[in-house]
């Protein structure tokens, strides 16, 4: 709802990042229909896993009866913080460590400061 709100509100961007009034396209009904059919193509699909077929993204250790003095080999973190994972095991010191993660959360914050005087905002002309 709120991508909805939004798209209605300031319109589509472009890949340029150069905004011009008259190549904008109206949001009804090509937006409504656009993300209605993408909605209940996600819905599907996301149906179709719950429900026929449960444990197809599962894991089969799952099934393994758990031995509880044991930790398992294959216990990796998330995906999401493999990264996070990888820097405080590159760095010896904990506390240092630590100051690596949060400065690296930091950086990523402070980009769109830097980044804000530049007029094309697209990827295309600054590989």
């Amino acid at each position: 709802m709120v991508h909805l709100f939004l798209l209605h509100e300031f319109g589509s961007g472009n890949p340029l990042g150069l905004t011009f009034v008259l190549d904008w396209i109206p949001f009804s009904p090509y937006y409504t229909l656009k993300d209605s059919l993408s909605l209940i193509i996600v819905l599907n699909l996301f149906c179709y896993l719950v429900f026929a077929v449960p444990d197809l993204l599962g894991h089969t250790i799952n099934y393994e009866k758990a031995n509880f003095l044991v930790t398992p080999v294959h216990i990796v973190p998330e995906w999401y913080l493999l990264f996070f994972y990888a820097v405080l095991r590159s760095v010896t010191d904990k506390l240092l460590g630590f100051f690596f993660m949060v400065s690296s959360i930091l950086v990523l914050l402070l980009l769109p400061f830097i980044l804000r005087n530049v007029i094309i905002k697209s990827g295309n002309f600054r590989p």
